[in-house]
C-alpha cells in the first residue's frame, strides 16, 4: 500500500534500532523518507516541494542535504527530520555531496560548467570550482582534500583539490553519472556506455573498465564487492572490488537508481524509481531482505545512508517522598 503523505512531519519513533538511517528522496511524490536499513521501517516521511531527487547524508553528524531540482534550493534537514534552513543555489543544481572533515557541501550545476561549495550553517555559497559540462555526481576523499566530479556531457572526470581549487581531469566512458571512490580509485558509471571507468588517484590514469548492465546510474560497495544499479535492467552488477571481476547480476525493482550500504558493509539499500520502492540486500549473500514501499518516484542519488538521531536521555527519577 501506498504511504500518504502529510504536509508535515510523521514521527513514528523516529531512533532506529540500528543506529542508522537511509534519507530516501521522492521526487515525483515531493516526499523526503527515514527509513531504518536494518528492519525497513519508514520512522518519518518530510513533505518537501520542488522535486527532491540528489541527497547527502554527513557520515559524522547526521545532518541530511536534499537537493531541490524544480526550486534550486539545498534543504539542511536534522537527524530528526526536522528543516532547519533552506539555501538558494545558483544554476540547475543536482547533484550533492558532503566533505567529511569541514562539513561543507558541495552542489553540482547541471546545466553548466561547475560545482558550488555551500556553508550549509551560514546558508551560502563560498566558492565555486570549473569542472566539465553537465557535472553530476560527486564524491570527496575520506580525508577532505579531493572532490571528484562526473562530468556527463564531457565524458570526463574532474579531480580537484579542495582547498587551491586546482584541477585535472580524466576521459573514461559515455555519459558518466555516479562517481565513487574506494580503496585509492575513483569509480565512474558511464550511463551510454554501459560499463564503469576506473581510475587510480595516485597516477590520475584509466585502470579498467567493467562492463555492466544497461543504462548504469550509480555505485556503492560493500563486503569487498561492488553494486551498480542498472537502469533499464532493473538490476545490479555485482563485480569484486579488488580484481575488479563480474560476479553476478541481481534482480531488483523497476528502474533502479540510487545506491547506498550501510556502515557495517552488510546491507546493500536500492531506490527504484519506476516501482516506488527500496530494496535491501544482504551483500554477501547477495539474497533480498525487504521491498519497502515509498512514495512516488524514489531516486535517492548521492550517499543517502547516515547515523540516526541519539536516543532521547531518560528523565531524571523522582526522589521518594
Amino acid at each position: 500500500m501506498r504511504l500518504l503523505l502529510a504536509a508535515a512531519l510523521l514521527l513514528a519513533g523516529a531512533v532506529t534500532a540500528s543506529g542508522e538511517q537511509a534519507v530516501i528522496t521522492s521526487q515525483n511524490a515531493g516526499a523526503v523518507s527515514f527509513v531504518d536499513p536494518q528492519s525497513g521501517a519508514v520512522t518519518a516521511t518530510l513533505a518537501l516541494p520542488g522535486k527532491p531527487a540528489a541527497v547527502a547524508v554527513d557520515p559524522s553528524t547526521g545532518q541530511a542535504y536534499v537537493v531541490a531540482v524544480e526550486t534550486a534550493l539545498l534543504h539542511v534537514l536534522s537527524p530528526e527530520g526536522v528543516e532547519l534552513r533552506r539555501i538558494a543555489l545558483p544554476g540547475a543544481p543536482f547533484g550533492v555531496a558532503v566533505n567529511p572533515v569541514t562539513h561543507h557541501v558541495y552542489v553540482s550545476d547541471w546545466q553548466g560548467v561547475e560545482i558550488h561549495e555551500v556553508d550549509p550553517e551560514r546558508g551560502r555559497v563560498l566558492r565555486s570550482f570549473a569542472t566539465g559540462a553537465a557535472p553530476s555526481g560527486i564524491a570527496v576523499s575520506a580525508d577532505g582534500a579531493l572532490i571528484v566530479t562526473a562530468d556527463r556531457d564531457a565524458n570526463r572526470i574532474s579531480l580537484i583539490d579542495a582547498a587551491s581549487g586546482a584541477a585535472q581531469s580524466v576521459a573514461v566512458g559515455e555519459h558518466p553519472f555516479g562517481i565513487t571512490l574506494h580503496g585509492g580509485r575513483a569509480f565512474a558509471v558511464n550511463v551510454l556506455s554501459d560499463d564503469v571507468t576506473v581510475v587510480d588517484l595516485a597516477s590520475r590514469r584509466v585502470e579498467a573498465s567493467i562492463p555492466v548492465g544497461p543504462h548504469p546510474y550509480a555505485l556503492t560497495f560493500a563486503s569487498g564487492r561492488g553494486f551498480v544499479t542498472n537502469q533499464y535492467g532493473e538490476s545490479l552488477t555485482v563485480f569484486d572490488a579488488t580484481s575488479l571481476e563480474v560476479l553476478a547480476t541481481i534482480p531488483v525493482g523497476e528502474y533502479p537508481e540510487g545506491i547506498a550500504a550501510t556502515a557495517d558493509g552488510r546491507r546493500v539499500l536500492v531506490a527504484n524509481w519506476f516501482s516506488d520502492s527500496l530494496t535491501i540486500l544482504d551483500a554477501s549473500s547477495l539474497g533480498i531482505l525487504a521491498e519497502v514501499a515509498m512514495p512516488e518516484g524514489p531516486r535517492a542519488f548521492g550517499s543517502f545512508i547516515g547515523p540516526s538521531p541519539a536516543p532521547p536521555a531518560a528523565a531524571p527519577a523522582q526522589a521518594a517522598r
